[in-house]
């Protein structure tokens, strides 16, 4: 593991508990000029102290889903790849919904695309390496427990603020899976996808609870 991915997943630790995003928030600083500051942002977190009574305050907070389903726990490239799938399909069809019925602001609305078109490539992706590296098409197990409440009852406002509560929980867990698999990569393949999920949805965090300040 390189020394970008170790200072990127050092970063997404801070996101999971909670401080990087309403820390520049709270400066007023706006998502342009702080993602300028990046690499500073995320040399910032290597100092930050971790506790589990902050990590549970953090969780509190984002709406009281504990269960984050093992993620931390994935350590092969295949077991990530089995629970990632499933986890950005989830996401995928939620963010269809706001297209759909939501999206109240242009920001939602793009970010909802964003996330849409990002995880689908990501998922096909995923799709051709298990074939290639196992020798078998990828096959949910159903096993995969939503994360994410549901929307069919909402809409407008009201949709997406749940779909921007539960979507800044769904990225904390890919990204605790993209930190638990990153010691066990084998696959240069694996090891560009963690780094780009992990700085992508750190990016995200950060906007969706900008945006939720704002509602």
């Amino acid at each position: 593991m390189n020394t970008k991915t170790q200072i990127i997943l050092v970063a997404v630790i801070a996101l999971l508990l909670g401080g990087i995003g309403g820390y520049f928030y709270d400066k007023g600083e706006g998502f342009e000029g702080m993602m300028g500051n990046r690499e500073e942002n995320f040399k910032a977190a290597e100092n930050k102290e971790f506790t589990k009574e902050n990590d549970t305050r953090a969780m509190d907070n984002m709406g009281g889903m504990h269960d984050m389903q093992g993620m931390g726990s994935v350590a092969t490239e295949r077991g990530f790849i089995e629970s990632m799938i499933p986890h950005h399909q989830e996401a995928v069809a939620t963010a269809k919904q706001v297209v759909a019925r939501g999206g109240t602001t242009p920001e939602i609305k793009k970010l909802a695309g964003e996330i849409i078109s990002a995880q689908e490539k990501e998922i096909a992706d995923m799709k051709t390496w298990y074939k290639a590296w196992y020798g078998k098409d990828y096959v949910d197990d159903k096993s995969y427990k939503p994360m994410m409440r549901s929307l069919t009852s909402l809409s407008g406002a009201e949709l997406d603020k749940a779909f921007l509560e539960d979507m800044i929980m769904h990225h904390m867990g890919a990204l605790m899976m993209a930190q638990a698999v990153a010691p066990y990569t084998e696959h240069a393949e694996v090891r560009t996808l963690i780094e780009g999920i992990a700085e992508t949805q750190s990016s995200e965090i950060i906007t969706m609870r900008i945006i939720l300040k704002q509602l």
